[in-house]
């Protein structure tokens, strides 16, 4: 099951006109690590999906089926009652994404870290560049023409790296030059309450486009998983959430 497919076709509907951009780069999530009951708890039908519920239990000392946790995850969530969602943790492995998502990435500052690739100890030689959806324009014509700007810069900020690298700048001062599209790459690592507060941010069509492209991915990875932790923001909105 894909969700927010059609939100992801409108914000990919000039993607195929940047393969032959100037190193153009897209973004790719994989889901590395998450929060696995241990053999003992694994052997009794716990799993991750139903670790929180399992854990909140205690508070009545209560017992239940795999079914009843997946129930009761639910109405946790729907009462507010979300701290027995950091008995899960994932972590994801993003790349293709740009440093001006990386600045609206880390606002979000609870329970989520990050491990980006340093700009300091890595020669950007070869690095990569996001370029704009553009989704909010209609004319195939104007974005091409407007998508060759961001190449030409793009490649001029790479001629000039290079020119000051030769002469002996270090990596420190030659990132200076790169341009917040300069893409990135970033091992995440976010419990399952913190998620959630990030998909209600990001899934929003408020949001900017990026980082609302890469909830959408996130999501996706996370429903798979664990989907009565998540699959509440599939009801919200005005019903053009694809289920």
């Amino acid at each position: 099951m894909k969700y927010f497919t059609k939100e992801l076709e409108h914000i990919e509907r000039w993607s195929h006109l940047r393969p032959a951009l100037f190193r153009n780069e897209e973004p790719r999530i994989k889901l590395v690590g998450m929060t696995m009951p241990t053999e003992e708890m694994a052997s009794q039908g716990i799993t991750t999906e139903t670790l929180p519920a399992y854990t909140a239990r205690q508070s009545h000392e209560s017992e239940g089926t795999h079914e009843d946790d997946l129930r009761l995850n639910r109405k946790l969530i729907s009462w507010g009652h979300h701290t027995c969602l950091e008995a899960v943790q994932f972590v994801f492995y993003v790349t293709g994404v740009s440093k001006s998502l990386a600045g609206q990435w880390t606002r979000h500052r609870i329970g989520i870290g990050w491990t980006f690739r340093s700009t300091r100890y890595v020669k950007a030689n070869k690095n990569m560049f996001i370029y704009p959806a553009l989704e909010y324009l209609d004319s195939e014509e104007k974005v091409e023409s407007i998508y060759q700007a961001y190449d030409r810069e793009h490649r001029h900020a790479m001629e000039v790296y290079d020119e000051l690298q030769k002469l002996g700048v270090r990596n420190q001062e030659l990132r200076r030059l790169m341009p917040v599209g300069w893409s990135t790459a970033a091992y995440v690592y976010v419990n399952a309450r913190s998620l959630r507060h990030f998909f209600g941010l990001r899934l929003e069509r408020s949001a900017e486009w990026e980082i609302r492209r890469l909830a959408y991915l996130m999501f996706n990875h996370a429903m798979a998983v664990a989907p009565t932790l998540f699959e509440d923001y599939l009801q919200q909105g005005d019903g053009a959430l694809d289920r």
